[in-house]
């Protein structure tokens, strides 16, 4: 009976005592240094806002963007194709559509491009219609003659 007693006391302690100690830790932790975000993380961003007004060279051939706001259209060279929707931050998410009907299933869908920090490239990816299967990092592309591009 005596043991019992005796860790139950320790016990009881060890629960007192320890929320203290950490209380005078913490006030001289070192804390981990962050962590970079993941590709495509669009909650941790920590760059500029991108604006992607300009010419790109993409995997689906050169596309011309412009932004009004938080609004970007454009125009890309496969089959006449044709993107709008919003940006913000680095994220981007809208609607692609090309000829020679410009309506779903088969020639219009969903788009989501993610800017690299700088705003000179990017990844992305699209399907068919709104509940088609995603075609992942299937959208690239680079700023043609790259430079920063931030809003003004």
């Amino acid at each position: 009976m005596k043991i019992l007693s005796l860790i139950l006391c320790l016990l009881l302690c060890i629960c007192l005592i320890t929320p203290a100690v950490y209380a005078r830790r913490d006030e001289t932790a070192i804390t981990p240094a962050p962590q970079p975000p993941l590709a495509g993380d669009r909650l941790t961003f920590k760059g500029s806002p991108c604006d992607p007004t300009g010419k790109w060279q993409t995997n689906w051939g050169k596309m011309k963007l412009t932004q009004a706001g938080g609004k970007v259209t454009g125009e890309y060279s496969h089959d006449s194709g044709k993107i709008e929707g919003t940006i913000s931050r680095n994220s981007f998410s809208g609607r692609w559509s090309e000829s020679p009907t410009y309506q779903e299933p088969k020639d219009a869908g969903l788009v989501e491009l993610t800017f690299a920090p700088d705003c000179n490239s990017f990844t992305g990816r699209w399907r068919y219609g709104a509940n088609g299967n995603w075609y992942e990092n299937n959208w690239t592309g680079e700023r043609i003659n790259a430079q920063q591009k931030l809003p003004q």
